[in-house]
């Protein structure tokens, strides 16, 4: 096998054995300007090379003069990052292509794989370890006493895949770092990725890719390929194949059907598809304002791994500016974090950190609704609308981020309130902006399910419609098996019942407002969420 004797060899003799194992002539073997979504890079190892691909094949160099490119992975910024196999070392660019390096002083850096609070990965072959690196860079050991680890793939629950070369088997290391053997009994496991749940592993010494469902079951899913090395996915679910031995990158539709994607490269194999980096700079959530169980509260959760600066408004007197009536006269705010402590409560927005509010330009336009800010850690928090002195009206909570540029995000906003008719029915609301300009989301309304937790008089059937700015329907759903029925199952976020609301969409930066509505003018307790895929 290629890692055999990887312990008693240097690095170029590794190169050798590489290539000589698979038949080819001695060079070097990859593994694994500003980019648009699904634009696909690709380490071209025999040239030192990293091209670039748009989705229609069009292909331009995105750097040059490296040293044994091997596995890629794409950050969240769009950010891309190469492990260089020759000099040990892990170069980061930027989008437009500006090199700097992110780690040195490794051993044989072969593979890369980004967690989702944006933690680095990077397999090292020689060491045969596994190292985790911060987003800051500081690097700490996550696995070692590997056998050739040549590629890592993360799965929707945080798991990390290895492929274990040198004994050709896939381990599996829970997020605590607990090993497990996932699959054994491979020829020459060489790439990993992920889809719906499913593993799919190059097989380079039998050419082919197998597909594992998550129980581990096995199957083909292509072969005849000629040293498939690295893997990837784009947004419509095809697979792309990094067929090393031929120069050639293969595109497999989910059903398997095979195409060229292109041809004529040197040593092809890591592979990595920008994915879309915009961020969701604004959440909220317009609705009728109750008492008791009926009152407004939106959740949500920031990810990654830096303080969060965010501003937090509970609005009511400005609505009526917008032609709507029966607005909420005096809201108040209450924060809540993931024990259920109250960690900051607002009646009038002058009250507390006025100048600290007004300094972001996000002060509330009447002295009598409420504003927050404040730095929170990555997790869950709660913001409670209500009326002062359990007064109702129409409301508007809304959640903004300050610091775009620290290390976490909004990845999701949940709004339990009172869904009505007309202008009272729930409006949650988002903005997208940065990046390449794209965002991934899934909209769910709820309503049966909440019965599961104790709320009484839930919204019996939900409808949604996603709407942009210019006031069209992006998409719109009642029973979401109705439509996108594969797609919203494959994200994990199908919702528990059959009458309840869901759409997927990819959409450019923009403003974008998720109307829940009770099916044939229902009304009743509802729940409107908007989560950020990527």
């Amino acid at each position: 096998m290629i890692f055999d004797e990887i312990s008693y060899m240097k690095k170029s003799t590794l190169h050798y054995l590489f290539v000589a194992v698979a038949g080819l002539t001695p060079g070097l073997l990859p593994l694994n300007i500003l980019a648009a979504p699904d634009d696909l890079f690709e380490t071209d190892q025999g040239s030192s090379t990293i091209f670039k691909f748009t989705p229609v094949g069009a292909k331009s160099t995105f750097a040059t003069g490296l040293g044994g490119p091997f596995g890629l992975a794409v950050d969240r910024f769009g950010n891309v990052f190469e492990a260089n196999f020759n000099t040990g070392m892990i170069f980061k660019f930027t989008p437009a292509g500006v090199k700097s390096t992110f780690a040195s002083g490794l051993n044989g850096p072969v593979a890369l794989a980004f967690d989702a609070s944006g933690n680095l990965f990077a397999a090292d072959a020689v060491a045969n370890i596994i190292f985790k690196f911060t987003p800051a860079g500081v690097k700490s050991t996550f696995a070692s006493g590997l056998n050739g680890p040549t590629a890592l793939a993360f799965d929707a629950s945080g798991n990390l895949f290895e492929a274990d070369h040198g004994s050709n088997k896939i381990f599996k290391f829970t997020p605590a770092g607990v090993k497990t053997t996932f699959a054994l009994g491979l020829q020459g496991p060489f790439g990993l990725t992920f889809d719906a749940g499913s593993l799919f592993e190059s097989d380079a010494g039998s050419g082919t890719i197998i597909k594992f469902t998550a129980a581990g079951v096995k199957s083909t899913f292509a072969s005849g390929l000629n040293t498939p090395t690295g893997l990837a996915f784009d947004a419509s679910g095809n697979l792309f194949e990094a067929d090393q031995a031929s120069g050639t990158i293969f595109k497999f539709t989910p059903a398997g059907a095979k195409s060229t994607f292109a041809s004529g490269l040197n040593q092809p194999s890591g592979l990595a598809f920008e994915p879309p980096t915009a961020q969701l700079t604004n959440i909220s959530t317009r609705a009728s304002v109750q008492t008791g169980q009926s009152v407004t509260i939106a959740g949500f959760i920031l990810t990654g791994t830096d303080l969060k600066q965010v501003v937090v408004r509970g609005l009511g007197p400005t609505l009526t500016q917008f032609g709507v009536s029966g607005a909420l006269a005096d809201p108040t705010l209450q924060m809540v974090d993931s024990t259920g402590k109250t960690i900051f409560i607002n009646d009038n927005w002058k009250d507390t950190n006025q100048a600290g509010i007004e300094a972001t330009g996000l002060a509330p336009p009447n002295d009598l609704e409420s504003a927050i800010r404040i730095a929170l850690q990555p997790g869950n928090y709660t913001a409670i609308l209500s009326g002062k002195n359990n007064t109702t009206g129409v409301g508007l909570v809304e959640v903004y981020d300050i610091t775009t540029a620290a290390f976490a995000e909004l990845t999701n906003v949940s709004t339990r309130g009172f869904v009505g008719t007309d202008q009272n029915v729930m409006i949650g609301g988002f903005i997208t902006a940065g990046g390449n300009g794209v965002t991934e989301v899934v909209v769910r309304g709820l309503g049966p399910t909440l019965t599961q937790f104790g709320v009484s008089g839930a919204l019996a059937d939900p409808a949604l419609n996603l709407v942009d700015s210019n006031g069209n329907i992006v998409r719109g759903n009642n029973n979401w098996k109705d439509t996108q029925q594969a797609a919203i199952q494959a994200t994990g976020l199908a919702p528990p019942n059959d009458l309840e609301a869901a759409i997927l969409a990819t959409v450019a930066a923009g403003r974008y407002t998720a109307i829940l509505s009770g099916n044939g003018g229902g009304t009743g307790i509802g729940l409107v969420e908007i989560y950020k895929l990527r």
